[in-house]
């Protein structure tokens, strides 16, 4: 896949979801791991178009020797979620990732469990920031 993270809408990510859990599937597999929505479910065409964009996408990867076509994510799961987060953030807090995490913390209903991985992550974030700003020469111990 090239450089840059191909566009996936909505539709495409509900496919990628299944794919990512599954490792891999054909349309039908797919197809039956799609959790409901709604009243009917989607037609069998629809998501073989689905995948058939998302491979012309390069997010997914065709094995056309077996039939029917098995199809593998092409894309790690942690890339898109990242694309699409950093995308809302531009969107809705003008770039200011801490405003979503204080919106979240002040409306969203967080578990102690919750709370205590944020406070981890957050430590685990300070000590890489004063790893990176201590210079090289310092983080060595000299010889005696």
């Amino acid at each position: 896949m090239g450089e840059t993270m191909p566009h996936i809408t909505a539709a495409e990510l509900r496919i990628m979801k299944v794919l990512w859990k599954l490792e891999s599937g054909t349309v039908r597999q797919t197809l039956e791991a799609l959790p409901a929505t709604g009243d009917e479910s989607p037609a069998y065409t629809t998501i073989m178009t689905l995948m058939k964009q998302l491979a012309e996408k390069g997010a997914l990867e065709v094995d056309r020797e077996r039939q029917p076509f098995v199809y593998t994510p092409a894309i790690r799961r942690e890339q898109v979620l990242a694309q699409r987060l950093a995308s809302f953030v531009q969107t809705v807090f003008d770039g200011q990732a801490a405003d979503l995490v204080l919106h979240l913390a002040e409306e969203a209903e967080l578990s102690a469990e919750d709370l205590r991985r944020i406070e981890s992550k957050i430590q685990q974030r300070e000590q890489q920031e004063r790893r990176s700003r201590t210079p090289r020469s310092s983080r060595k111990r000299k010889k005696p």
